[in-house]
């Protein structure tokens, strides 16, 4: 899995793909009624943002979301020990439900490390 990294103080456009339970096939999400992206913090576990993802490719399960300049510039940049070479640490986790208008089961995912990016704002 590829790293979450929000850059600090910039808009901030991502996209998920959403995959079949235990398969490599994307989800079809032609029948999506909603999906909420919220990022919490890990260390306070109070919710940070809310975005509303939009379906960018419903037959290969695509989703789009974007945070604003003002959400991402309100985050923490969380770094390692100097000996260590400051690297960046998760501060941050993400939850995602994504419920369906046929009766499909909703969807519920966490993505359990979010990094935040220094920028220089």
């Amino acid at each position: 899995m590829a790293d979450f990294v929000i850059p600090k103080g910039e808009t901030f456009e991502f996209s998920i793909r959403v995959k079949d339970k235990d398969s490599f096939l994307s989800q079809d999400l032609t029948n999506m009624d909603t999906a909420v992206f919220r990022l919490i913090g890990i260390k306070t576990q109070a919710l940070v943002a809310t975005v509303n993802m939009v379906v960018v490719d419903a037959l290969n399960g695509v989703l789009k979301g974007a945070m604003a300049n003002t959400d991402t510039a309100a985050l923490n940049v969380i770094r390692g020990a100097a000996e260590d070479g400051y690297y960046l640490k998760a501060g941050y986790q993400g939850s995602m439900t994504i419920t369906f208008t046929d009766g499909t089961e909703s969807i519920n995912v966490l993505i359990s490390k979010i990094l935040v990016a220094p920028t220089g704002v």
